[in-house]
């Protein structure tokens, strides 16, 4: 099992010096000798390798798009006597580390939400637009009739997304219908998993007021469509959210937002929502039209991938990377499958029950998601699997429990997602298991307030993304943004797991905070390892690619409440230097 280291005497340890062995002579027979080769030596004030055996250097050589030496200008020089050096001095009063990761984003769901007009409890900052947050029913309402008002076409159909409930008070259908009885209207939810329609909006999707008498997922009358409710009426919103040059000026708007806070490799978890052809298509014209210096990596969706079951669907899984091109690559014999509700909805599945007696929601029901995962299991596929609360994550480490035992799997690389509500003991048995966890800390940033005081309480709302348990029980963690549901910002995230400071600035169940050390490696060589990739990237060592962020301050002597604040100079992807886009 990987442990993450927890201490930064560590990373004063003397420098390792990493040397190239040559297996060529640089003279031939005839005495001539042949031109050495090129490398490339980029000094800094430090470097924060993540790497074990040499945590910290001040200058890497870089041949192609590899790294060939790691440690002092001096080592280097010594180390490799058959390259002819170039020292590039430009990041020498700044820190280099790893290229940041994100291994849990959605491309499509950016599509399809971050063109639509945002009103959200909290401030967002887009390359395309910058949203002051607003909290309050009347607040909200009165945001989303000026958005109505602005519209100069009297049919266009409004789509906003942000709302939350917990923040913005109750909107139902006819509070829609108060502010157009023409205007197609459509709320959506914060967590993408639920939207709010107008009595206008159904008429334009299509929608008969006796399609759904008894769907559970569904009010016809509030105009309320939640998880499988929503998905069943994703026919009925294609024609407005799929249009391809709405769904690319999405995607663009995410993907230059990751670049810009210093993301090198993401992953698209559970692809496709829909399409697979219409969403990786667009994902590639995106990124060769907009040359975005991204190594992108996709996830197969082991539920919508699986339309004629799921033993076709392994079939259909292990053909994915042969559809690989230079913009994307599919990770082979990993799978996404999905357990509970939403985190934002309070949707996921708790072991107690809500304060105001709703009750949660399963995306797939346990039977389903056994069936699943044990086909996939048997296949030998690596299991990601989405889960939020601690009922949901009690059948998830169930079923992976009893496949273990059907078909041991000493290796398996299971990794659970989001991790919004754990117990206890839940790290001692994930950590004995062997499975690790990518988790989304923003959830405790924007809701462990609000949750304290609606739905959960504070007990519970406190400890969510209990991560301090994790780190002391040795498992590997990693951290994710799940675009559009949190901001692709790694050293947001990090911040948040060593920090726990809430939106509100309250610090929330101090014991659960990660190492500083912990926490960037979470979004460094743990988040790598989480997508089965920390041989190529993820720290700075021999042999691996070339990916390096820039910072312009060392996180390693800031509060990590103040991570949000430190700047990106830009990216180094491969071998190649990307300045941070100016907009």
């Amino acid at each position: 099992m990987i442990r993450s280291m927890s201490t930064r005497n560590v990373l004063s340890a003397m420098l390792l010096v990493t040397v190239v062995l040559s297996g060529c002579s640089n003279e031939q027979n005839t005495g001539q000798v042949e031109p050495k080769s090129q490398a490339r030596v980029f000094t800094a004030k430090s470097i924060l390798t993540m790497n074990d055996a040499q945590p910290s250097a001040t200058a890497v050589a870089v041949a192609g798009d590899k790294i060939v030496a790691v440690g002092t200008i001096d080592s280097i020089q010594v180390a490799l006597p058959e390259y002819q050096l170039t020292i590039d001095n430009r990041f020498i009063e700044k820190v280099i580390t790893p290229g940041l990761i994100d291994n849990h984003l959605h491309p499509m769901l950016a599509g399809i939400l971050l063109p639509a007009k945002f009103i959200t409890p909290f401030d967002w900052s887009l390359p395309s637009q910058q949203v002051k947050g607003v909290q309050g029913r009347q607040a909200y309402v009165d945001r989303l009739v000026a958005l109505e008002a602005s519209l100069e076409d009297p049919t266009e159909m409004l789509i906003t997304w942000g709302y939350h409930q917990y923040f913005h008070g109750q909107i139902r259908r006819a509070d829609l219908d108060r502010i157009s009885v023409t205007r197609p209207i459509i709320v959506w939810q914060r967590s993408f998993h639920e939207i709010i329609v107008n009595t206008a909006g159904l008429s334009a999707l299509g929608i008969d007021e006796q399609q759904f008498p008894e769907h559970p997922a569904v009010n016809l009358a509030e105009g309320h469509f939640w998880e499988t409710g929503l998905f069943d009426i994703f026919p009925n919103l294609a024609p407005f959210i799929l249009k391809p040059e709405r769904l690319k000026s999405g995607m663009y708007d995410a993907l230059l937002h990751a670049q810009m806070n210093g993301i090198t490799t993401l992953a698209d978890q559970g692809a496709p929502l829909m399409s697979l052809d219409m969403e990786t298509g667009l994902l590639s014209q995106v990124l060769e039209q907009h040359s975005l210096p991204l190594r992108m990596l996709i996830v197969g969706h082991g539920k919508t991938l699986a339309a004629d079951g799921y033993p076709k669907a392994v079939s259909t899984l292990d053909a994915l990377p042969l559809r690989d091109n230079k913009q994307i690559q599919f990770l082979p014999k990993q799978v996404k499958l999905l357990a509970d509700g939403a985190f934002y909805s309070q949707l996921m599945q708790m072991e107690d029950p809500y304060l105001d007696g709703h009750h949660g929601e399963w995306i797939m029901p346990p039977e389903d998601l056994e069936l699943a995962a044990r086909t996939y299991w048997n296949a030998d596929f690596s299991l990601h699997i989405h889960v939020n609360g601690d009922k949901g994550l009690n059948v998830v480490l169930g079923i992976i429990e009893k496949l273990q035992a059907e078909n041991p799997r000493p290796d398996h690389r299971t990794v659970l997602h989001h991790y919004g509500y754990s117990a206890p003991e839940h790290a001692k048995r994930i950590a004995d298991m062997g499975i690790s966890v990518s988790a989304n800390p923003f959830y405790l940033w924007a809701l462990g307030d609000k949750y304290a005081e609606l739905g959960l309480g504070p007990e519970r709302a406190h400890n969510i993304t209990r991560l301090g348990d994790l780190e002391r029980n040795g498992v590997s963690v990693s951290f994710h943004s799940d675009l559009p549901m949190a901001p692709a910002a790694p050293l947001v995230l990090a911040g948040i797991a060593a920090s726990r400071v809430s939106s509100m600035g309250n610090v929330l169940a101090p014991n659960q905070k990660m190492s500083v050390v912990a926490a960037l490696r979470g979004i460094t060589i743990e988040a790598a390892r989480a997508i089965q990739q920390e041989h190529i990237i993820g720290s700075i060592e021999l042999g691996k690619q070339a990916d390096f962020t820039i910072l312009q301050q060392d996180p390693l002597v800031i509060a990590p409440e103040n991570f949000k604040h430190i700047k990106i100079w830009g990216t180094v992807l491969g071998g190649q230097i990307h300045p941070r886009p100016v907009l």
